[in-house]
């Protein structure tokens, strides 16, 4: 347990900082290259934080003819609670590739794979003159690429055609051999276009993207390493925000999107510290390395605990504040039999503003894992199997402290109907099953009550299923390539079921664990 004066004094140091004007922007996302990870795959992840589409489905390619268009909408990544307007079309492509469709498509046939995160930029530089929105950008990009580089490059080039209207974002784009760091601006009020930059990120190390721009240098004369837009310099020129008279370096952050949010820094400032301690990086730091040489080897059950992370050993997790632990009637500390304090069984990592103010944390710590997640993601590119089977996305919904993941093959034909089904406004019991969301979500309000028991209750049919997936991917992987040899539709088909079957006992058991829960734990018997 810390000291309160300790606790409230770091608090109250940032707490300026995080009450300052900013928009409540979300998400996070790690790259990891091919030479940090323990098994040689590219890696990214996503967590989709706040109210956006978290069905998921298979969208097939496609051979179209020369007249056919793509449309484009506004708040397509919302269309799960509100129809999507139609605001324009571009020329369709003459073929198209298969891709995973979500409030922000993450994977395609190819192995091309995709994070994302919303990073903000400077007001200047916003316009609604254009027909392309993030989501629309990764649409393209995973319909028309085979590899990371390319899709960096179409993305670009339709933004700066077609005219980028969204705030600004970040990208992490990868294939088996290669990830990218891409961040996309509007160009400026009333013009047409984009300003973008796109960093690779070295062999051996992770980078990470928590809502604000991370590219510093931006070399156009090294292609292998950076690519950007033609105007990526002429912008910050001309509205005075670089001087290449000054002597100063070039830093695309500091030019195009200059925060120091507090809320940011610290999701970067965690995962970079998981990823290398020894650097023994400072939390209220106002910048951060880029990316980070990996000290070991990073397995997908390491980013799955960089995921369900809320800084637990440190001074900001909010589940061990002060404020949770008991007081008798004197206000003397209460122990227990070895002389530990005891801490409330109602002590949680994401209490709400109310909960907050009453145990006395000044601000949110927000952290990466939080209960208005909407869907979330471990995508995986791996060069030594074929494109079917290596491309892998590890899937959850809803809080990912609280929920599952389930593997998703980038082979398979289609994905369960109750993945494609949610509806925020209406629940039953009756019907619960039916949109796999709902599901989740009944389970981590469920945690929320009582959240160290109940996790723990959860935990002994979570840590099985999930360990159960890895002990059986070996076996899955091995048959499917034979399968694949002899008969690609065959392998497809076998992906494709074990897919469906993995997320049919992921419902069912977080399902039946819910009744369990329910039982045990109401009011009745606290």
């Amino acid at each position: 347990m810390r000291t309160k004066s300790k606790y409230t004094g770091l608090l109250l140091a940032i707490v300026m900082v995080i009450a300052s004007a900013f928009p409540a922007f979300a998400c996070t996302s790690v790259p990891v290259s091919k030479g940090a990870s323990a098994d040689g795959s590219v890696m990214t992840a996503h967590t989709c934080d706040g109210w956006y589409d978290a069905r998921t489905y298979v969208v097939p390619g496609k051979t179209h003819k020369p007249e056919d268009t793509f449309k484009c909408y506004r708040d397509h990544l919302h269309a799960d609670y509100a129809e999507p307007e139609l605001i324009g079309e571009i020329p369709e492509a003459p073929v198209t590739y298969t891709y995973f469709h979500a409030g922000y498509p993450y994977m395609n046939e190819h192995q091309v794979i995709m994070g994302e995160t919303t990073i903000g930029n400077r007001s200047e530089l916003s316009t609604d003159i254009g027909l392309l929105y993030i989501d629309t950008l990764q649409i393209l990009g995973l319909q028309r690429a085979k590899t990371a580089r390319e899709a960096v490059q179409i993305m670009g080039e339709l933004a700066e055609t077609y005219g980028y209207i969204d705030g600004g974002e970040c990208l992490t784009v990868g294939d088996p051999n290669e990830i990218w760091h891409f961040e996309v601006m509007p160009p400026g009020n009333f013009q047409k276009g984009a300003i973008w930059a796109a960093v690779r990120i070295p062999e051996g190390h992770v980078g990470v993207s928590a809502n604000r721009s991370r590219i510093c240098e931006v070399n156009p004369d090294d292609p292998e390493n950076y690519m950007c837009s033609s105007n990526v310099f002429d912008v910050a020129i001309e509205n005075g925000w670089w001087d290449p008279e000054s002597g100063e370096e070039f830093l695309f952050w500091k030019a195009y999107c200059p925060s120091n949010w507090f809320g940011c820094k610290l999701r970067e400032w965690r995962v970079l510290s998981m990823v290398a301690p020894s650097l023994n990086l400072d939390p209220n730091a106002d910048r951060y390395p880029f990316t980070v040489k990996a000290e070991r080897p990073i397995t997908v059950q390491d980013m799955m605990n960089i995921y369900r992370d809320h800084y637990q050993g440190t001074e900001f997790d909010m589940a061990d504040a002060p404020g949770w632990y008991l007081k008798d009637a004197e206000g003397n500390p209460v122990v227990d039999k070895q002389g530990n304090p005891v801490k409330t069984p109602y002590a949680q990592p994401n209490p709400g503003t109310a909960r907050r103010q009453h145990i006395g944390i000044p601000v949110n710590m927000r952290n990466i894992a939080v209960p208005y997640c909407s869907y979330f993601t471990i995508v995986q590119a791996r060069d030594w199997l074929p494109d079917p089977v290596g491309g892998l996305c590890w899937f959850g919904l809803s809080n990912p402290l609280s929920s599952v993941y389930v593997p998703i093959y980038c082979g398979v034909d289609s994905l369960p109907k109750n993945y494609a089904v949610n509806d925020r406004k209406v629940f039953t019991f009756d019907s619960m099953k039916e949109s796999a969301w709902w599901v989740f979500e009944y389970m981590d309000n469920l945690v929320s009550r009582r959240y160290v028991d109940i996790l723990a209750d959860l935990n002994k049919v979570r840590e099985p299923f999930e360990a159960e997936q890895f002990e059986l991917q070996p076996v899955i992987e091995k048959a499917a390539v034979e399968l694949y040899e002899k008969d690609p539709a065959l392998a497809k088909t076998f992906l494709t079921n074990y897919t469906h079957s993995r997320c049919a006992k992921a419902v069912d058991t977080y399902y039946r664990a819910a009744e369990e829960l329910t039982l045990k734990w109401n009011d009745n018997t606290f």
